[in-house]
Order: C-alpha cells, then structure tokens, then sequence
C-alpha cells in the first residue's frame, strides 16, 4: 500500500534485490583483487611484475572500492525508506546485511598481512612508560628496609622521552636508502624491523613521505609493509596515516592500512572510530562498523557494549540492526547475551524488520528462556515490540496463539513479603 508519497514495500525489495547484487559483484572483484595481489607477489624479488598485471590488480582495487561504497550508499537509502515508511511505529528498521569479509563470511578474506597487528598500546605509565602508577600515599612514604636499616637513595629520575619531531627530506631519503640497501643484500628481517620501528616512531606525515619514497624506487611491498604497520600504533595515529595516504594519493598504501584496522578489537574499536571521523575518513567508519556487523556473537555483544558505553548510541542501534538478519538461533543467542537496554532495542528492531513466520519461531526460542531470573524479560521485550503496532504484527500475534505461546506479558511475581 502507498503511504508515503508514491514509497512502498515493493520500492524497499527492489532496493534490496539492488543491494544483494551489488554485494555479489563486490564479492567478486575482491576475490580476483586477492588472486592478482598473489600473483604480483609471487614474483621473484629481483623482477618487476608485468606491467599489465599492476593495472588490472589496480583495475580490480577501483572496482572492489567503488562497488563498496555504491553498497554503503544504497544500504543507507535503504534504511531511510524503512524509517518513512513504518513511521507511525517510530522505529528504525534495517537491510538484512551480508556477513563481512572480516569474519570470513560472504567475502573471502583478503590477504593476510605480513606484520602482525598488535592493538593499540596501553596508556604511559611512569616515567620510561614501563613503571607502575603510584599512589599519593605510597609515594609520600618510602619503603623502609627490614631490620632499620637506611633506605638507599631513590635513584635519578629518568628524563622524559622526546616526543616524535618532523624528520626532515634528507632524513627520510637517507632511510629509504637504507632499506634499499638491506633489500640488495637480502636482508629481509632487518627491513622488516626498520619498517616497524619507523611505522611506530614517525610522525604520520613523516610515513606517508617515507611511503611514497619507498613506492617510488624501493623494494616491492616496503612501501605498503610500511602502511600497515601504522595500523599498530594509536588509533589516532593510524587515523591521521590513512588519511594523509588518501591524501596523497597512495591508493594501495591506504587500502593495506585500512584492511589491517579490521584487526582492531573490539575494546578499542570504538576509539578508532572517532578517530577516523575527527580525521575526515567517516566512510572508513562506517564500512568498519558495517563489516563488524557480522563477528561472532560475542564478539558483536561485547562491541555494541562498547559503543554505548562510549556515548556511541546510534552505532550501537546499527549494529545491532545490521545483524538482525542472522539465522534464529543467533539472535537468540545475542539476545540472551547483550545487556538489558540493548537487548530492548535488538527485539525492537527484529519487530520492525522479520516476517511474521520468523518472528514465531525466534519467540519460540526466546519462550524457552522464560523460567531463567536472568532473561524472563526477553520474550515479554519482543511482545512488548509487537504490541508498539498491534496492526502491523497482528498475523504474528495469531500465529503466536496458535503455537500456544501467550500473547500477553507475564505477571510480575508476588513478593513474599507483600500482602496476603
């Protein structure tokens, strides 16, 4: 039925049929990505790959880029159509999504990288960033040695470490030189270490200058090793490396940096993300949250805690509504596992988006779970969601009937100290 200016339900399933292709093809062009970064690396090191090589892996890299933000975009549009048209229900249904590339779903995982990503490090503590943090008592008051003895003297205190300074041309050229160098002598663990220690140390500017460098007349893959080893350091400097490469044109350099951020756990995702956007790369977040949307169950649930514990409310919301379109027993099982506020809105959103006969089943499973103290409510939470459009999910609420399930939230139980 047209309810919103000419919109309806079949201008919605057109778009999905739209974006399920889209995916399709998506999935593709990153599988023939992966197999011609391969083949390029299969190369010999004292050779240059073939020339028509490098442009259809290029060609192929534009492709999988552009189809994925065409896939952003009409995802987007998508749950803006699902807004308008159940806005009498005020709720924000979603796309059903594909499992991402991240988690080794519908996308193949693209190749892995040859540093291994470690999250971001720990704030500093003490002087040389290795010390414990003391308490004010403890450090008024030395420790005294057993037997009265004299304490020994407290040793000098350390100097502060410099922070990171502009390198200059000549410092930069003179370390890819250096890494050029070790590459003719075959040297490829100490390359490997230097690329770490300048990915760690340098200034992101400074990196994506050495990167260029290095893309220019260095060794093959030094630049984008180079790239993905930012993706160690803090998330606002792996942020501000990404978008200085973007930046300055080091597509591939940026595209590496941007697959190794999918190592990023879950407790520091949400710091890499408003790093992301305070560096203008809010279509990296948002495709970073897109591909979470399909990580294991508790994985997901630790995620959307995260968010809402960082004030990231709405990320959470799509989250949780990116992965409403995952078989029963896991929204069951992510349901019993969010906490209680997002498990409300995980049943809000399933209301919104599944058909009556999955929405019977999945209150099936969650019926099962009315005789525990601690997830009683999540039944009662999807019929309280149903009951927000009683019209809308009124074969639901019949089908419910006939299963024998109750169609009406329990009872509170009787304190025993209430009245008799």
């Amino acid at each position: 039925m047209d309810r919103h200016g000419g919109e309806s339900e079949e201008d919605a399933l057109e778009l999905r049929a739209e974006l399920d292709e889209l995916l399709r093809a998506r999935q593709y062009a990153n599988q023939r990505e992966r197999r011609l970064a391969e083949a390029v690396r299969a190369v010999p090191e004292r050779q240059r790959p073939d020339a028509e090589l490098l442009r259809q892996l290029a060609q192929a890299r534009t492709l999988r880029e552009g189809l994925g933000a065409r896939c952003l975009e009409l995802s987007e549009q998508l749950t803006a159509l699902e807004d308008r048209l159940r806005q009498p229900a005020l709720r924000r249904p979603i796309p059903r999504q594909p499992t991402g590339a991240r988690f080794g779903g519908a996308y193949e995982e693209p190749h892995a990288p040859s540093v291994q990503q470690a999250p971001p490090p720990p704030p500093a503590t003490g002087a040389r960033f290795g010390a414990p943090r003391t308490r004010p008592e403890e450090a008024a008051e030395p420790a005294r040695p057993p037997g009265g003895a004299a304490a020994p003297p407290p040793p000098p205190p350390q100097p502060a470490p410099e922070p990171p300074r502009r390198r200059s041309p000549a410092e930069l050229t003179a370390l890819a030189e250096r890494i050029t160098t070790l590459h003719r002598q075959g040297a490829a663990q100490e390359i490997t270490a230097l690329l770490g220690q300048a990915a760690a140390l340098l200034l992101p500017l400074d990196t994506v200058r050495l990167a260029g460098l290095l893309a220019r007349g260095g060794p093959p893959d030094a630049s984008v090793q180079l790239a993905r080893g930012a993706a160690g350091g803090t998330p606002a400097q792996a942020a501000s490396t990404l978008a200085e490469l973007r930046q300055a044109g080091l597509a591939q350099e940026a595209t590496e940096l941007f697959h190794a951020l999918w190592a990023y756990p879950a407790d520091a995702l949400p710091a890499l993300l408003a790093a992301l956007e305070r560096a203008g790369q809010h279509a990296d977040s948002a495709t970073l949250l897109w591909e979470w949307g399909s990580a294991p169950t508790a994985e997901l649930a630790a995620l959307a805690s995260g968010l809402e514990q960082a004030g990231r409310a709405d990320d959470a919301r799509t989250l949780l509504r990116q992965a409403a379109g995952r078989p029963t027993d896991d929204l069951t099982e992510l349901a019993t596992t969010l906490p209680a506020p997002l498990s409300a809105v995980l049943l809000r959103e399933l209301a919104a988006l599944r058909p009556a006969a999955e929405l019977v089943r999945l209150a099936t499973a969650l019926a099962a779970h009315r005789e525990s103290r601690a997830h009683r409510g999540l039944y009662d939470g999807l019929l309280a969601a149903l009951a927000e459009d009683e019209g809308r999910h009124r074969t639901t609420l019949a089908s419910l009937r006939s299963a024998g399930l109750p169609t009406t939230p329990a009872a509170a139980p009787r304190s025993r100290w209430g009245r008799r």
